[in-house]
């Protein structure tokens, strides 16, 4: 009975210290929380018309796949964007989840 108690309160310990972490929340500097948008092209072109989609993705997972077919794939950084900067879309990621493709 005593072993059942100690051992039910260890673990009761565990997840209210994994809980409060999570609650706390992820730095945006965390491994995994850097992220870019991974473009595919139509042609082989860059421009806006030429995407045929894009994806917003943990860094390294969208240079993986850009770097097995650059000719169609390549990754971008929006923070800097006209389009970002101007307010007409509030983030990069949102520029990259929404503005492509271009009809």
């Amino acid at each position: 009975m005593k072993k059942t108690l100690i051992g039910a309160l260890a673990a009761f310990a565990l997840v209210a210290g994994t809980s409060g972490a999570l609650a706390q929340g992820k730095s945006a500097e965390a491994p995994g929380q850097d992220r870019t948008c991974l473009v595919e092209s139509k042609n082989g072109n860059w421009d806006d018309a030429d995407v045929a989609s894009a994806k917003w993705l943990p860094r390294k997972a969208a240079e993986a796949q850009a770097s097995k077919d650059p000719t169609k794939l390549r990754t971008f950084e929006y923070a800097e964007n006209g389009l970002v900067k101007d307010g007409t879309y509030a983030s990069a990621e949102e520029l990259c989840n929404k503005h492509f493709p271009i009809p």
